[in-house]
């Protein structure tokens, strides 16, 4: 029976021992220097984990542009007050966010400026 408990705590340890391995990716692909403010007008949202996307065209250049925005993941989301109907393809909002460091249209996501103005954060408020 001690050689069971031996083993089974060993396991355990393992797995503890092995959690930081497991750790989360973080946000080193973006440049958080900069922050890009872009209006843009929703193509899909999509509520999934572990991050949501926002798929936005942007034209402030003349061309359509195709951007991704990368969320914090839907917990947060939904205490910041979002939810999986808060933007909807053709809404019309402001996204502001760090740009990818690769030069992609891609960001992590600071917050949505809607069209009647409200603010949702990508944060827990």
């Amino acid at each position: 029976m001690e050689i069971k408990a031996l083993i089974l705590a060993a396991a355990a340890a393992s797995c503890f021992a092995a959690k930081p391995g497991l750790a989360h990716h973080g946000a080193v692909a973006y440049d958080r220097e900069s922050t890009l403010s872009l209006e843009a007008t929703i193509t899909a949202f999509d509520w999934e984990n572990p991050h949501a996307l926002i798929r936005f065209e942007t034209d402030g250049d003349g061309t359509a542009h195709e951007w991704v925005a990368e969320t914090a993941g839907l917990v947060i989301l939904v205490r910041a007050g979002w939810n999986n109907q808060t933007l909807q393809p053709g809404d019309r909002c402001t996204v502001v966010g760090h740009p990818a460091k690769n030069g992609s249209h891609t960001m992590i996501l600071q917050r949505v400026v809607l069209a009647d103005g409200r603010e949702l954060g990508n944060y827990i408020p």
